[in-house]
């Protein structure tokens, strides 16, 4: 497969930059673990914890970690690779995939400004929303993997990401359906609505990444 070819001469070319770029991948796995460790923390502890605070501390740390993967990956590519349309492609993916952590570490910003009260009714549903949200992250990276090492199982990891993306919106209607269903004052239900939306916004955005590398992929074999 010509296609194969072209990409793995691409990260072969320096084993630091194919390092780099699955150490980024890592801190995207890692940034959402630690989401939902601040989610918990939040509903457990509270907004003014110590626990979620830590988390959130972790998440942007992780953040900056990326970036500067980020930073360094970019310009690896602009300067050793010989092929433009796929040192573009590659550096399109990492751009959008570090959105990933940016979108949640503006969640969890917005958590600690806002500090809603978020009711017992709906924290089992919200769990499993975020739940879900995370399988959508996880199978677009392993999409984006896949870009890297085997085109041929990139169209099996895409699908799963549209099936995963699909139940996220499910859930985040179920939560809003169950919140709207409370006691809450209205400005409350408004106020939790706009962060199931923010979530929601993640893993159509681990769509959005997915749907790309399909694309590429399929530019590298025709």
């Amino acid at each position: 497969m010509f296609g194969f070819s072209r990409l793995t001469s691409l990260l072969s070319q320096s084993e630091s930059t194919e390092t780099k770029v699955y150490l980024f991948f890592d801190q995207v796995t890692l940034s959402h673990h630690k989401s939902m460790q601040m989610w918990k923390n939040y509903l457990t502890y509270g907004p003014k914890s110590v626990e979620f605070e830590t988390a959130l501390a972790e998440l942007q740390s992780i953040e900056h970690h990326a970036d500067l993967l980020k930073r360094e990956i970019e310009q690896t590519l602009y300067r050793k690779t010989l092929i433009p349309d796929l040192r573009s492609d590659v550096a399109s993916l990492i751009d959008l995939t570090d959105r990933l952590i940016n979108k949640q570490e503006t969640i969890g910003l917005h958590l600690r400004i806002e500090q809603p009260h978020i009711p017992y009714e709906i924290e089992k549903e919200l769990l499993r929303f975020l739940a879900i949200v995370g399988e959508t992250i996880d199978h677009t990276l392993l999409c984006a993997k896949s870009f890297f090492t085997d085109l041929q199982r990139v169209q099996e990891y895409h699908t799963k990401v549209i099936a995963f993306e699909s139940e996220a919106d499910r859930l985040c209607t179920r939560t809003k359906v169950l919140l709207f269903e409370t006691e809450q004052p209205l400005v409350n239900k408004i106020q939790l609505r706009y962060f199931c939306d923010r979530i929601d916004q993640v893993a159509n955005l681990a769509e959005d990444i997915s749907d790309r590398i399909a694309i590429y992929t399929l530019k590298r074999v025709q």
